[in-house]
Order: C-alpha cells, then sequence, then structure tokens
C-alpha cells in the first residue's frame, strides 16, 4: 500500500463528481439562446426578401 494513503480515499477519488445543476442550466439556456440567434441572422439575412406581410386583411363589415 501506498503510504500516506488509505482504501477509502482511493475508492473516494474513483467516484465521479455529480454535475452542478446550476452549470448544466447555464449551458442549456446560452445553447438555447445561441440557437434562437443563429435562427434570427439566418431567417433575415440569409434570404432577398423579408417575410413580412405586404397588406393588410380589409376590414370585416359589421352591420348595425
Amino acid at each position: 500500500m501506498i503510504a500516506g494513503m488509505s482504501i477509502n480515499s482511493i475508492r473516494s477519488k474513483s467516484r465521479r463528481r455529480k454535475p452542478d445543476l446550476f452549470s448544466i442550466l447555464l449551458i442549456v439556456v446560452a445553447l438555447g439562446m445561441s440557437v434562437t440567434l443563429a435562427y434570427q441572422v439566418s431567417l433575415y439575412h440569409g434570404f432577398g426578401d423579408l417575410p413580412l406581410a405586404r397588406q393588410a386583411p380589409p376590414p370585416v363589415d359589421i352591420g348595425g
């Protein structure tokens, strides 16, 4: 056995630490924002014409 090391300290080092939930949340939020921004940029700068309505629908006649 190595001097200064016990079996319990060896076992505790071999286990993986649980990931921090806040770090996972930050990664997911950053990834979602990046995907959203990439979609917006590709939508508005990837085409020649913007996908906007050209004319409003005619007003509906309401009797009364």
